[in-house]
């Protein structure tokens, strides 16, 4: 084993695949084999993308297109949504590694982009394909093509800088920090202000600018919901929060920083080293790395409002070069070879971790957690229920949370389309008249139909429980409740 990870480093891009190999088919594999449903996000995702809109109330709706086209490719939904996460996490790592490489050489790429396994983001929450895991590989091109744009020149960069720049935004409006840090970046350093006088920065700022437009018709058209949801957000946690949020962003790295004790990265100086990188890259790193968590924070601190953790997902791809960078001085090709042996470990430990905790877990605590739920039943029983109301009415409109309903229907061939919470506002792909000619399927999972009482009326109120997957006997049911609004012309049956 050692003697082949020997041959491998000697070439580091076949190191760089296996790494790539290894964190797509663990972190694919782990949720695959103990979901029974998709994380709540994945839900939400697929109930949005059917619908081809290009933003909703909270983000654009990047992530739920991409689930959408690949649900219309492979005729399947809640699967594929877990590769497709991991696709966006190894091309992450990809330009990591070509950063890193331009930056340092390649031995200290490949250190830094192996010392990403150890960084909370890319592990435990990676199955959870959303706006943050979205982010990933745009914010990561983002900064190698402007590396290479202001370094090297070249117009294939600057249209790569303005594509990424603006399906950034696609993804989350927050990467607005990231192309600030890029501006700063640009006016900060010599040669990267001398590029100001050719076209290539132009040329990015129309890319983006083209990229970006549809989202600006649609914040226009619907008066700007995403910023008034994220005021909402900001304000529902405690702006202790704010306070804790570096802190909190340092702890999601404990697991790297003991992938590097064990490789020896804190050990003393090599014999062998490489040359120290020079001031701009490290410049670079620092600018671009440790930036965009530093003006969120301020932001939150100016505003006096609360930030959440999952906020900093995007933020911290350049983690493992900045420790490679700082830590030049004591990286050797044994040490090399100790952090890739020492990333694999971690990759194998968590997604195992991760497998155990989805499929035993609840066994032992009794409570199934939301991938536990029986998504294939429960959607049997309440598309029976439906059937048996309205004497076989095509189900096209499913109201209620977007938990819950995003259970209904989702591997239908033409799955119905999601009311949220009742709100046509929030839902503008539907009205009040189609609600009133197609009926609808209202289905909620908490004890009180929050928000939903004036589309229910004084309708009967139903409920049925269902169990987990080899349940046991202290193993508690999970419950749906759900009543029928009926399609024009059809009374419920009993």
């Amino acid at each position: 084993m050692t003697s082949f990870l020997a041959r491998t480093l000697e070439r580091p891009e076949r190191a760089l695949w296996m790494l790539i190999a290894a964190q797509f088919a663990f972190w694919s594999l782990a949720p695959l084999l103990s979901h029974s449903a998709p994380p709540l996000d994945v839900v939400d995702e697929y109930a949005t993308g059917r619908e081809g809109v290009v933003a909703i109330f909270k983000h654009p709706n990047l992530p739920g297109l991409v689930l959408e086209g690949v649900r219309l490719i492979t005729g399947a939904a809640g699967w594929p949504a877990y590769f497709v996460s991991q696709v966006f996490i190894v091309v992450t790592f990809a330009a990591v590694y070509a950063l890193g490489r331009d930056l340092m050489d390649a031995r200290r790429a490949l250190i830094g982009t192996a010392l990403l396994t150890g960084v909370y983001f890319f592990s435990w929450p990676s199955p959870e394909f959303n706006h943050n895991v979205a982010q990933m590989p745009f914010w990561a091109l983002t900064a190698l093509a402007l590396w290479k744009a202001t370094t090297r020149g070249g117009l294939g960069w600057w249209i790569l800088l303005g594509l990424a720049a603006g399906l950034s935004l696609w993804a989350k409006y927050s990467s607005a920090i990231l192309l600030l840090m890029a501006g700063v970046w640009m006016l900060h350093d010599r040669q990267a202000r001398r590029k100001l006088l050719t076209p290539g920065p132009w040329i990015t700022a129309l890319v983006t600018a083209a990229v970006f437009a549809p989202q600006v018709l649609w914040l226009f058209e619907h008066d700007f919901q995403p910023f008034a949801y994220a005021a909402r957000r900001s304000t529902s946690v405690e702006f202790v929060d704010t306070l804790g949020f570096l802190p909190i962003q340092l702890a999601h790295h404990i697991p790297m920083f003991v992938l590097m004790l064990c490789a020896g990265l804190f050990g003393k100086r090599a014999e062998d080293a490489p040359q120290v990188p020079d001031k701009r890259a490290l410049r670079y790193l620092l600018i671009m790395g440790l930036g965009p968590p530093v003006v969120l924070t301020l932001i939150g601190l100016v505003s006096v409002s609360g930030l959440r953790t999952a906020w900093g997902a995007p933020m911290f791809n350049l983690s493992g070069l900045l420790a490679a960078a700082l830590l030049t001085q004591r990286i050797d090709a044994r040490r090399a070879r100790g952090t890739l042996i020492g990333a694999l470990v971690v990759i194998l430990f968590t997604s195992g971790l991760y497998f155990g905790h989805m499929r035993y877990g609840y066994q032992l605590t009794g409570k199934p957690l939301r991938g536990n739920w029986p998504q294939a039943e429960i959607d049997a029983a309440m598309q029976e229920q439906w059937r048996t109301a309205t004497g076989g009415a095509p189900l096209r409109i499913v109201a209620g949370d977007i938990w819950s309903t995003g259970l209904v229907g989702l591997n239908e061939r033409n799955p119905p389309s999601v009311l949220i919470n009742a709100d046509y506002e929030i839902s503008p792909w539907l009205t009040p008249e189609d609600v009133a000619r197609d009926g609808a399927l209202v289905v909620w999972s908490g004890a009180e139909p929050w928000g939903l009482d004036s589309l229910l009326g004084d309708r009967p109120r139903n409920e049925m429980s269902f169990l987990p997957n080899r349940p046991n006997a202290k193993t508690r049911p999970v419950t749906m409740y759900y009543a029928i609004i009926p399609p024009a012309g059809e009374r419920p049956r009993q």
